[in-house]
């Protein structure tokens, strides 16, 4: 998930209670000190993944369970998480990437099939997210969590008058808002304001999105860019009438203060979904394996969106997730908008012009 943990949205938190040391985090607290890395065909299984994104009794009942240990280090961006990849670090045998590094991930020949004929518990995955066009047939990923965006209000300050990105793409500027500090985000929702897809790569589509987010930074309401943290606490704090948010991130907020809300806007938004890949040098195969099937059972999926506040994407775990997070339509998208595309993947630019047109758009705009 990028910054939006950054991210992704009906999201956050994993791996809390565990001891730290330098770059490494040991998952459990029982056992034996850190050691050294797991060897091929060791008891160890390497996790590298997003931080705080797992619920700690997860792990350590997989251990339990299984007679290992598991070690998870962690990172803050796809980007970091690339680079230590592609620079030889340490030997891990599952990754946490966000869907759209998955091409460059396989670019640099980074993965090895995941077979989900060997994960029993991948038939419980959501029919909105199998086959995604980032990775056809799952072949190499199984979403892990996902984070949609939408719009945030705290209803004892303001209370919209429709559920329209219009509000801030209107021409209206009676509302104080905030935009995410995250390209892809803030351009993408332009362009579906405007009915066109979030990852646009035609230069008319995009000039037409630059055009129109000239004008709404220009409002006197705009009041910058913000994480999705950060406008949480500028809506808890009344700083700001609307804000664009993960939704996870505002389902926090929910939590203390329950006149936040969140809706997805009618004309559609984005999402992304953090995955689980298996790596091409994974000491350990079957037992990533084994811990992927552990992830996608009923009750251990739910355990970790209710500690995390992500989008689940495991249908067979809708029954024990928590009600706030189950029974908000922000946080479970329809089906059928995620097969129309009106709840839209964020998917990796094609090389060449497109990703310099979102740079330039986004310098112009974050120089305002």
């Amino acid at each position: 998930m990028n910054a939006r943990r950054l991210l992704l949205v009906l999201l956050p938190a994993l791996l809390l209670g565990c001891q730290r040391q330098p770059g490494q985090t040991a998952a459990s607290t029982s056992g034996p000190p850190p050691a050294a890395p797991a060897q091929p065909g060791g008891r160890v299984l390497r996790i590298f993944m997003w931080s705080d994104y797992i619920d700690p009794q997860v792990v350590k009942d997989f251990e339990k369970q299984n007679g290992v240990r598991v070690i998870i280090d962690t990172y803050e961006s796809n980007e970091a998480m690339l680079a230590k990849l592609q620079g030889g670090g340490s030997s891990y045998d599952l990754a946490n990437p966000s869907n759209y590094f998955i091409q460059a991930m396989l670019r640099a020949r980074l993965l090895q099939p995941l077979q989900t004929g060997l994960i029993p518990n991948f038939k419980n995955v959501a029919a909105g997210f199998l086959n995604p066009g980032y990775d056809p047939g799952n072949r190499y990923t199984v979403p892990y969590q996902y984070a949609a965006t939408g719009l945030a209000y705290n209803a004892a300050r303001y209370t919209p008058p429709s559920q329209s990105w219009s509000l801030i793409f209107g021409p209206s500027d009676t509302v104080k808002f905030v935009l995410l500090d995250d390209p892809r985000e803030v351009i993408g929702a332009a362009l579906k304001y405007l009915g066109y897809s979030v990852n646009s790569a035609s230069v008319p589509q995009l000039r037409a999105a630059r055009d129109l987010l000239r004008k709404v930074v220009a409002k006197r309401g705009f009041l910058g860019f913000d994480g999705g943290p950060g406008t949480r606490n500028r809506l808890l704090a009344g700083d700001i009438d609307l804000g664009q948010i993960y939704v996870g991130d505002l389902l926090q907020g929910a939590a203390e203060n329950k006149a936040l809300k969140v809706f997805l806007p009618k004309e559609g938004t984005t999402i992304s979904t953090d995955t689980l890949v298996l790596l091409a040098g994974a000491p350990n195969p079957a037992l990533a394996r084994r811990f992927i099937d552990t992830v996608l059972a009923p009750k251990v999926s739910a355990a970790i969106s209710n500690y995390t506040s992500y989008g689940n994407p495991n249908a067979a775990a809708r029954p024990y997730l928590d009600p706030l997070l189950r029974d908000n339509p922000a946080f479970n998208p329809p089906q059928a908008d995620l097969k129309s595309g009106k709840v839209e993947f964020i998917e990796e630019l094609p090389p060449g012009k497109p990703p310099r047109l979102y740079d330039r758009i986004w310098s112009e705009l974050k120089s305002r």
